[in-house]
């Protein structure tokens, strides 16, 4: 399996200074006109949904980025090796690869058309949204985004939690549509993603409000989680990441923290009250509890339909008892309880 991959693809594109995947793929068609890459396989790609499925594309990019090295190689190296690689074959500065963006796929016309741009949106934000892990419901998160501009006029979104030590690092391009903005984010090597859906805001954008989903990270069975997120403008933006936690919704948590950052807010006990309102405590969260109740009342009827008598057909033209079915299932009813939905 490639080593990652979508990471590679996009320090390729800084490196050749590609400013859209349209033109990156170019690139590939350019050194073979057969090419297994196109421009839906390359989104795919670099955002880490999938890998090549042809060898040849990596000995493709091997010739995109004029390397005498083989697909092979390209593929099993580790990032820092091809990195040395890129800036060997290209002469490019280290540090145009050391944050590559996620290369819009026709840049964001729709930004660009923002009252003073994407400049009105970049910049530091101290992040507020109830814990999803359920050992730690009813607390507090305090994470980290930064908006930044990307090349073709695209906005990148970096977004940070920590917990027990760990510093998650996720990242995305941000699609603006009519007065909201959305974000798909990812950690570049992980499979674990991230939607966060905001109010598009006008200047200053002091704060962003709207939602994220995903699954919980620390929980012993998937759960899918949603929950209310609120981004506050800072202006001390190196203290972001140090001071990203976990914290109790006591009054004037919210209103410190921000002090804290060097926010003086007149209004900050409104502020934090309102706050803390607005994300609330606990998320949304979908239990396998859930998922195999519903299962219990829906999955023998795409199994066969049960007859006045008690047996059912329609299971390969044969007919079959109840509990047969239900052993086909690999399911028991459950009762259902007001409490479980």
């Amino acid at each position: 399996m490639a080593v990652a991959f979508a990471t590679k693809l996009r320090m390729a594109a800084a490196a050749l200074n590609c400013n859209s995947r349209k033109e990156f793929c170019a690139r590939f068609r350019a050194v073979n006109p057969a090419t297994q890459c196109d421009l839906d396989r390359l989104s795919k790609w670099v955002q880490g949904r999938s890998l090549p499925r042809a060898s040849s594309v990596y000995a493709d990019l091997a010739l995109v980025i004029g390397s005498a090295k083989s697909g092979r190689w390209l593929a099993d190296c580790s990032p820092e090796e091809f990195a040395a690689e890129l800036i060997a074959c290209t002469g490019v500065d280290a540090a145009t690869l050391a944050l590559p963006d996620s290369l819009s796929r026709r840049g964001n016309p729709r930004a660009a058309g923002l009252l003073g741009g994407t400049a009105t949106l970049t910049g530091a934000f101290a992040a507020y949204s109830p814990v999803w892990s359920p050992p730690y419901h009813g607390r507090l998160l305090r994470g980290a985004l930064r908006l930044a501009p990307g090349r073709g006029g695209a906005l990148i979104a970096a977004y940070t939690e920590s917990f027990f030590g760990r510093d998650m690092h996720l990242t995305a391009e941000v699609s603006i549509s009519g007065r909201s903005m959305h974000f798909l984010l990812r950690e570049p090597d992980g499979d674990m993603p991230v939607f966060i859906s905001v109010q598009l805001p006008g200047p200053p954008a002091s704060v962003l409000c709207g939602v994220m989903s995903g699954v919980a990270f620390l929980s012993h069975e998937p759960l899918p989680s949603a929950s209310r997120i609120v981004f506050v403008r800072v202006r001390d933006a190196s203290r972001l990441d140090s001071t990203n936690r976990f914290f109790d919704p006591v009054p004037g948590a919210i209103a410190a923290d921000l002090a804290d950052l060097g926010l003086d807010i007149p209004e900050a006990r409104r502020l934090d009250s309102f706050a803390r309102e607005f994300v609330g405590t606990r998320p949304d969260q979908v239990t396998t509890q859930d998922q195999t109740t519903f299962a219990s009342m829906l999955d023998l009827l795409h199994l066969g339909t049960a007859d006045d008598s008690g047996s059912a057909s329609g299971v390969i033209g044969s007919r079959v008892s109840r509990p047969a079915l239900e052993r086909a299932a690999g399911k028991t009813v459950v009762p259902l309880k007001r409490d479980s939905l």
